[in-house]
């Protein structure tokens, strides 16, 4: 992708430095890290979680997403949620309700905007892949927007590379790893790799 209006706001020790990150959060990913990564939510029950086997058949916890949206806003960072419809809209009647705990949160982050006046969170079609929407925006922002834009997510997005919507350079470059540490006085914090500025 094209890396066209990106604005590199300081140089230090020989690599590049930037006051302002689009920071877009894969919010199915970090919404159930909760139950891979040593931290357990009060909200989700511990039971639902052991049961539910691989990551993507765990239940998906509000506070862990709105946690990590805290805390790359408080580095200065915009943000941005892309999560499926189904993740906070109500099932259809005879359907499993699959909705976040704590999903009332998270459509509060529709009403608030960065600074761009975008809203904090998008919703994709429920049976489309998230990911194709969050990386599309992602390379598209890369080369219109006004910032660096950098993916939070422990995904390697191996469809993603395979189909040839990215490259596995540009996955490694873009993608921040992250865990959830508790902290005993400050409780719930996003530890990631590499660093966000801030």
């Amino acid at each position: 992708p094209r890396s066209g209006g990106v604005k590199r706001c300081r140089r230090a020790a020989g690599v590049d430095r930037y006051e302002k990150w689009m920071v877009i959060i894969d919010g199915l990913n970090v919404g159930r890290a909760h139950g891979s990564v040593g931290w357990k939510s009060p909200l989700v029950p511990a039971a639902e979680i052991s049961a539910s086997g691989p990551l993507w058949k765990k239940p998906i916890c509000g506070q862990a997403i709105l946690q990590s949206v805290n805390d790359v806003m408080a580095k200065g960072h915009d943000v941005k949620v892309f999560l499926p419809q189904w993740v906070v809209e109500a099932p259809r009647p005879g359907t499993p309700d699959r909705r976040a705990y704590g999903f009332n949160d998270l459509i509060a982050l529709a009403e608030k905007r960065n600074s761009d006046g975008s809203p904090m969170l998008e919703l994709t079609p429920s049976m489309a892949s998230d990911d194709h929407f969050f990386l599309e925006f992602a390379t598209r922002y890369e080369a219109e927007g006004d910032y660096p834009v950098r993916v939070l997510s422990n995904d390697h997005f191996r469809k993603e590379v395979e189909q040839g919507n990215i490259s596995a350079g540009w996955r490694d470059e873009h993608t921040i790893k992250y865990k959830f540490m508790h902290m005993p006085r400050s409780g719930l914090r996003l530890s990631t790799a590499p660093t966000l500025p801030g």
